[in-house]
């Protein structure tokens, strides 16, 4: 299991549940995730491995298409955050 198992299984359970209020939430936590990291590279290493976790777990073309595009929003979340901290100071 990997070290992000736990946090992709919440973002999981987010596209599960399709829910277009939850995206405040889902921000805070992925930002949550980053920044327990000290460096800007560390921060950047834990969006890889979120999204690496959550790819081991997620068949899109298994998915309804509103779960697929929630799946692309989150990845899209994703990448954007892991700029954003790796251009933060330590």
């Amino acid at each position: 299991m990997s070290e992000y198992a736990q946090d992709a299984a919440r973002l999981r359970a987010f596209i599960d549940r399709a829910d277009r209020d939850e995206l405040g939430a889902v921000q805070t936590d992925l930002l949550r995730i980053a920044l327990q990291k000290p460096d800007p590279a560390g921060r950047a290493a834990a969006m890889d491995g979120v999204q690496a976790a959550l790819s081991d777990t997620i068949r899109p073309d298994q998915m309804s298409p509103l779960h697929q595009a929630f799946y692309v929003a989150l990845l899209s979340m994703i990448e954007r955050t892991r700029e954003a901290v790796a251009k933060t100071p330590a």
